[in-house]
């Protein structure tokens, strides 16, 4: 198990970090669905990477990919979150929606999409969660009633970001209401205009200062074709979506320049006439805090490797997923513990250190454990998957 770079990988992280150093500005990478969402500096950041070819390099040529190893993919996200925990600008469609279109979709899907994903031009939200749907996604209400060549859609969906600047919502709805089917045998995934009439987009805030949307749907006409895959089969591509989402949404070196930053701080920071770096409590806590990204990375990458290699994912990205997420958490704390009182100043604060990057993570990291499934049904799926036990729900 292999998990170093051959030539032309390491050629092709050393022209993307000379890019990156070149166009990527902190403000720019704060533009995505986690932070300030995704602007025009953003949208211009994604076709600048596409134009320089950094984007599509493990998709099929035939859709305007370059055929790679998924190697590069990863390669991307972590020389991107090593930046002011960057994301690709665009990537719900990058990471989940491009990725299940290849396997599950039709071919006009694929050729009315693909290339516009990998051009950095489209983005999507996920419709999935509901008001009372959320770590059991087999029991959402929304339906979508077939008539003719058209599905009426109506409902409501629940903290779905991006619904205010993406194009498209990748939409999960009940195609089959019949008394006595399980439940995730009647779902099925949409792509859905977010321009189409019947849909009302309202803001949801968060404590971080993130916006997330409730979404109502109103008899909305989605044409039939517009269908992934087959009927009612939905709920079964959603867990493969998932499981890209594990390995290319969750990345442990998004968390890099916050320890980095930390690490500068204890020394350019005295307390009492000394460095903090000095202080034994704030080293140990320091190097714990490192130990623990450096773990969340070999998880990552064993994951990687399994996927690059075709090999079944199983329960291991739910391990990177639940490790990485409260790491997070631990890691802020620590942070928060290092810098006191100023590490509850915001950004706008006079004296705020760290640019006030800190309180922001602080607040933002209780998300982690929560959003693409919490922590316990993670570990659930570990058990079971992983150790052969009983279902727990």
């Amino acid at each position: 198990m292999d998990f170093g770079y051959s030539r032309e990988e390491e050629e092709y992280r050393e022209r993307l970090c000379r890019f990156l150093d070149e166009n990527l500005t902190e403000e720019i990478a704060r533009q995505n669905w986690e932070d300030r969402g995704v602007g025009s500096e953003g949208r211009e950041f994604s076709r600048k990477l596409a134009a320089y070819g950094f984007l599509g390099m493990s998709w099929p040529k035939e859709y305007g990919g370059k055929g790679l190893s998924p190697t590069y993919e990863f390669i991307l996200l972590d020389e991107l979150g090593k930046r002011w925990g960057c994301h690709v600008p665009l990537d719900v469609g990058y990471t989940m929606v491009g990725p299940t279109i290849l396997r599950r979709g039709s071919e006009a899907l694929k050729s009315e999409f693909l290339p516009r994903i990998i051009e950095g031009e489209i983005e999507f939200c996920l419709g999935y969660t509901e008001p009372n749907s959320g770590s059991d996604l087999a029991s959402m209400q929304m339906k979508a009633v077939e008539e003719g060549d058209y599905f009426i859609v109506n409902g409501q969906k629940t903290f779905n970001t991006e619904c205010h600047y993406s194009e498209y919502h990748w939409l999960a709805a009940r195609t089959d209401q019949s008394r006595g089917a399980p439940k995730y045998k009647g779902i099925s995934l949409f792509i859905v205009d977010m321009d189409s009439p019947g849909i009302t987009i309202r803001p949801l805030w968060t404590m971080s200062g993130e916006r997330t949307n409730e979404v109502y749907y109103d008899n909305v006409k989605v044409p039939r074709h517009r269908m992934v895959g087959e009927k009612n089969m939905g709920f079964y591509y959603m867990m493969e979506a998932i499981g890209s989402e594990r390995n290319q949404v969750f990345i442990p070196m998004r968390l890099y320049s916050l320890l980095q930053e930390l690490v500068q701080y204890a020394r350019d920071t005295h307390h009492n006439g000394r460095p903090l770096a000095e202080d034994p409590l704030v080293r140990d806590r320091l190097a714990q805090a490192a130990i623990e990204l450096e773990v969340a990375r070999v998880l990552a990458d064993h994951s990687r490797w399994l996927e690059s290699n075709h090999m079944p994912l199983s329960y291991e990205p739910e391990i990177t997923k639940i490790f990485t997420s409260e790491m997070e958490q631990r890691l802020v704390d620590t942070g928060m513990q290092l810098l006191g009182a100023f590490g509850l100043l915001m950004e706008d604060s006079p004296r705020v250190p760290m640019r006030g990057r800190l309180a922001w993570y602080y607040l933002h990291s209780f998300m982690t454990t929560i959003g693409a499934g919490t922590s316990e049904i993670g570990r659930s799926v570990i058990a079971q998957r992983g150790l052969g036990l009983p279902r727990s729900y």
